[in-house]
């Protein structure tokens, strides 16, 4: 059985989702954020970076969202769920997973730090800085998907469910970055009909 350490965060939930579309049996072992538990000892013999999510299949540990979708991928995808069977989309899909981890969901953290703080404590600069660089981020998604593709590689893949997590709370929220691209919102909804997807969002409860 796979165990899955997670909380309910947008990189929590990309595994959950995964899992779910690969139909995989697994447990949820809900890590309490709030509390600390993953500065716990018990969870840094699991993850030193104290952070979730953690999966653990048998012998094997991974941590990090991006490494944990790209291990399912290769272990437990045999028909192609995750990722392309082409070459050239299966290396897109990859690269368009990593502009995720290295671009929309660093800056989206940042950009959202400034704005959980009372408006007299947030530094305005860095909130500008944060607030256009998601922007020109969410722009690039938009310009992928011009030419008429469903999702970043064409067929759904590990690429569209890295960003999901991240995106659909923004566009919730009436975000015109996302709001004001139409491409954006159709490929967010295409995503959200999944029943894998919907079941992924509600682990953890």
């Amino acid at each position: 059985m796979i165990r899955l350490y997670t909380a309910p965060t947008p990189n929590g939930r990309k595994v959950a989702i995964a899992l779910e579309e690969l139909a995989l049996p697994y447990q949820s072992i809900t890590v309490n954020l709030g509390a600390g538990e993953q500065h716990e000892e018990w969870f840094l013999r699991l993850n030193p970076n104290h952070k979730i999510p953690v999966l653990v299949a048998g012998d094997t540990v991974v941590w990090e969202s991006g490494a944990i979708l790209l291990y399912l991928a290769e272990q437990h995808d045999p028909a192609g769920v995750l990722l392309p069977r082409s070459s050239t989309e299966r290396w897109e899909a990859i690269q368009y997973a990593f502009f995720q981890t290295g671009g929309i969901g660093p800056n989206l953290g940042r950009l959202a730090t400034q704005l959980q703080r009372p408006a007299s404590e947030r530094n305005v600069e860095m909130t500008e800085i944060f607030s256009r660089e998601v922007d020109r981020l969410l722009g690039v998604l938009d310009h992928l998907l011009e030419d008429g593709r469903p999702y970043l590689a064409r067929d759904y893949s590990i690429a569209d469910i890295m960003h999901y997590p991240w995106l659909a709370p923004v566009l919730a929220l009436g975000a015109t970055q996302i709001s004001s691209r139409p491409r954006l919102v159709a490929w967010l909804g295409r995503i959200a009909s999944r029943p894998a997807v919907q079941r992924g969002l509600r682990t953890p409860a």
